[in-house]
């Protein structure tokens, strides 16, 4: 058994589809080959059944169907849940599907969890996930309009880390977030310092693409693993959780 992620898939089929019977040009209704990502559902598939098995979990945070209502965001679920492996999924900034935490989950095939503001375990690790937001001091940061949310994210994630506190402390912790929590030019946030409070050893994000992987802090960070897991950044391949030890704080 083992733990991988993967994010911003940005599935949009307008149908039930199985993995192999894509008919592109009629099943597809927003494909992303204008950015380069040629059938890029095709790389995930194949990359996916090269390296996920049945026993496998593999974390999706965030962007995951370009849905605008859970009808539409149906046939992506559909589509992922023939893939191998449980799916635990966050919310991302397009994921406009995901008013509400109980309709989403209700709307899940099996085998498929959705966390917001709250954490499920896995293989003896529990992982906590929000959506994140544009961070203070980010080139498209407006205080009007992003503060709000902003906070209110922070404090979803401390809800989330705060039930890990509570249900099962002893467990490692590991966060889920769309938004990175900081970037090389910010290198400071309020989900940071919850992280860091709540002791989370590894963070896994997506939501940068193209030429904004340059922007993505990796590696050991403060005493947190950060990983960029958006799907393009990994060449469409899920990978493995890192979850060795981090040095204290």
């Amino acid at each position: 058994m083992a733990i991988f992620a993967i994010s911003d898939l940005h599935l949009s089929f307008n149908k039930p589809t199985g993995l192999f019977n894509v008919e592109h040009d009629e099943d597809v209704y927003k494909p992303m080959d204008v950015f380069g990502w040629d059938r890029h559902y095709e790389k995930i598939r194949d990359a996916w059944l090269e390296t996920v098995g049945e026993e496998d979990t593999v974390l999706i945070p965030g962007d995951i169907s370009w849905g605008m209502n859970l009808e539409e965001a149906r046939h992506d679920f559909e589509w992922i849940s023939q893939l191998p492996g449980r799916k635990v999924m966050s919310p991302g900034n397009h994921c406009y599907y995901a008013q509400s935490k109980k309709k989403v989950r209700q709307a899940l095939p099996g085998g498929m969890e959705w966390i917001d503001a709250d954490y499920t375990v896995v293989e003896g690790v529990a992982v906590a996930g929000t959506r994140g937001w544009n961070l203070p001091g980010d080139r498209y940061w407006d205080e009007g309009r992003d503060r709000r949310i902003y906070e209110r994210q922070v404090g979803r994630l401390r809800l989330a880390l705060e039930a890990v506190v509570r249900d099962c402390p002893d467990l490692p912790r590991v966060a889920m977030l769309h938004f990175p929590p900081v970037t090389k030019k910010i290198t400071a946030s309020g989900f940071l310092d919850v992280m860091k409070e709540f002791d989370v050893r590894t963070c896994v994000y997506g939501h940068l693409h193209g030429a904004a992987h340059k922007e993505a802090v990796e590696g050991e960070f403060e005493g947190i693993h950060l990983q960029l897991v958006s799907c393009d950044y990994l060449n469409f391949r899920p990978v493995p959780l890192h979850l060795e030890e981090v040095s204290s704080r």
